[in-house]
């Protein structure tokens, strides 16, 4: 069964079409970066994966359902999402990985903070994963390695990755890069990016933007 497929995805915002019959398949287990300059509609293509935005025509489903099909339940145990930038919410270290679902135990928090990099950093800190989150108790690098974390920590079949090291040191990007290679291992994954080198070691595929 292919894990992600569109066919014919298309979707619009007025005059201007942003994806333009995208026919795109991602096997079970396989790496794929999607590639392309700014306005190409690599994020449209993010959203619509996510159910945020919905086709013009086209389709979209992972593991065979349409992702508008897919239940709020069901989505965080199939699809674990990695943005540029950590949506934080008030609360701990713990609430910010689980996200407050009592279907993801402290363990299972733990072993993801484990394969993102982040148990020792946690563990240093005053009351551990219990400590309350504040502005500039983590660097940059270190927000997207709990984004990271979130993402894994209900162990989903898929992994979709949007422009996740844009803005990073050269150092830290390294860093997060080995993380989401540890974090990719043995699952599907989809990630956007406008930089071909940050590819996970998968197969590429490139978008052009459309024309008005």
């Amino acid at each position: 069964m292919n894990a992600i497929e569109t066919h014919a995805l298309t979707r619009r915002f007025g005059p201007r079409t942003a994806v333009d019959g995208l026919d795109l398949t991602v096997r079970q287990g396989e790496q794929v970066m999607l590639v392309g300059r700014t306005g190409a509609g690599k994020s449209t293509v993010f959203k619509l994966l996510l159910g945020l935005y919905q086709p013009e025509a086209g389709t979209v489903t992972i593991g065979g359902v349409k992702v508008g099909d897919i239940t709020d339940r069901e989505r965080r145990t199939c699809i674990g999402c990695v943005e540029q930038h950590l949506a934080r919410v008030p609360g701990t270290v713990l609430e910010q990985i689980t996200l407050g679902d009592p279907a993801i135990s402290r363990e299972m928090a733990r072993r993801a903070a484990e394969l993102a990099g982040m148990d020792a950093v946690i563990r240093a800190l005053p009351q551990g994963c219990d400590t309350l989150c504040t502005d500039g108790m983590f660097s940059q690098g270190e927000w997207q390695l709990l984004s990271i974390a979130r993402a894994a920590a209900a162990d989903p079949a898929v992994l979709l990755l949007d422009e996740v090291t844009a803005n990073l040191d050269a150092e830290t990007e390294a860093r997060v890069l080995e993380a989401l290679r540890r974090a990719s291992a043995g699952r599907t994954v989809l990630s956007v990016s406008h930089r071909i080198y940050e590819n996970l070691g998968g197969r590429t595929v490139k978008i052009e933007p459309q024309s008005m």
